[in-house]
């Protein structure tokens, strides 16, 4: 942690102000190094007051996401201790890749845009990226796995981002396989998996994951409206972004290093509890069929397995929705 994140740590754990003699014998930094510390912090929009004769007092943190903010609610050692911010860009998809390419993608960084202005979902469909109302991210994740034992991480990863919501607004989120974060139904987030591999090794893996966080009703696209909805609506509050990134650093760290050592059975039980299909009727599209049957649960491998008329059907990939209705949202 940099002097100026310590600084701004612990401006926002003191109780009454702090004298910049105390700040620079903490941090083994000058009167003047504090002074300049708190002159960025208040350019990186965080509220700070000197008050005479007693000290600094953190007034309001900044809205926008950064190291700096979220550093003091990081329980990781990679994940998101690196952050890359964006107002605005076509993809946090697309500037991971191009860092990547710069070889600047290092394990657990994180990309953060306000917005996208072609944000993506699952086979290339658009992606509602609205400004400042989500977390709109991608991380880079460089796991010790073989190429053929990464697909169960999307699953690993939604039931991360569950606990993570879960832990930081107390809302129960359900899972709709592979990918998709629901709240009584209605779509709240989604994953879009990117992975990056030679036949025997895994260079990246891009998870892109985009969380509707403070967006009202009216705010949503009306023809969505019955089929999304954000954290605000559900808990009637709004949520600290900040904090939901680093509970999502948080999980996501702590689920893949274990993926890593003891693979998806540790996961799987505890995902289908969390699934909203396990035991119902569904219907399945793949590219090359559609089929209608009960949903089993995973195997090993994160596959659905689905009951039919013929027999247990396998799928790796695929919509899949209740009752046979097809939901093209994604």
């Amino acid at each position: 942690m940099s002097n100026k994140q310590q600084l701004l740590s612990f401006l926002m754990n003191a109780e009454e102000p702090i004298s910049g003699e105390h700040l620079s014998e903490q941090l083994g930094v000058s009167r003047t190094m504090i002074w300049k510390y708190i002159k960025s912090l208040k350019e990186d929009g965080h509220e700070v007051e000197a008050i005479k004769k007693k000290g600094y007092v953190l007034k309001q943190l900044s809205s926008q996401l950064s190291v700096e903010t979220v550093s003091p609610y990081l329980e990781t050692t990679h994940f998101a201790r690196a952050l890359y911010y964006l107002e605005s860009c076509p993809s946090t998809q697309f500037v991971a890749n191009e860092l990547l390419v710069k070889g600047k993608g290092m394990h657990g960084l994180v990309v953060v845009s306000e917005e996208q202005t072609a944000g993506k979902g699952r086979l290339n469909r658009q992606w509602v990226s609205s400004k400042g109302k989500g977390l709109w991210t991608t991380w880079i994740v460089k796991p010790d796995l073989l190429p053929h034992e990464a697909p169960p991480i999307t699953l690993v990863v939604a039931l991360a981002l569950a606990k993570a919501i879960h832990s930081t607004t107390g809302i129960q989120v359900d899972i709709k396989w592979p990918n998709d974060l629901l709240i009584d139904g209605k779509k709240v987030g989604g994953i879009l998996t990117e992975l990056q591999a030679t036949p025997d090794k895994i260079e990246a893996i891009l998870l892109g994951i985009g969380i509707n966080v403070l967006q009202a009703e009216e705010e949503l696209n009306q023809d969505l409206t019955k089929r999304a909805t954000s954290l605000a609506i559900e808990c009637d509050t709004p949520v600290d972004r900040t904090k939901l990134l680093a509970a999502m650093a948080n999980e996501l760290e702590q689920a893949i290093t274990t993926f890593e050592t003891q693979g998806f059975r540790r996961f799987q039980v505890e995902w289908e509890r969390h699934s909203t299909m396990i035991g119902k009727k569904v219907t399945a599209t793949t590219v090359r069929e559609t089929i209608q049957g009960i949903a089993l649960g995973l195997n090993e491998h994160g596959a659905l397995l689905v009951q039919t008329g013929d027999g247990v059907r396998t799928l790796f990939s695929g919509d899949v929705t209740l009752s046979g209705k097809l939901d093209t949202f994604s």
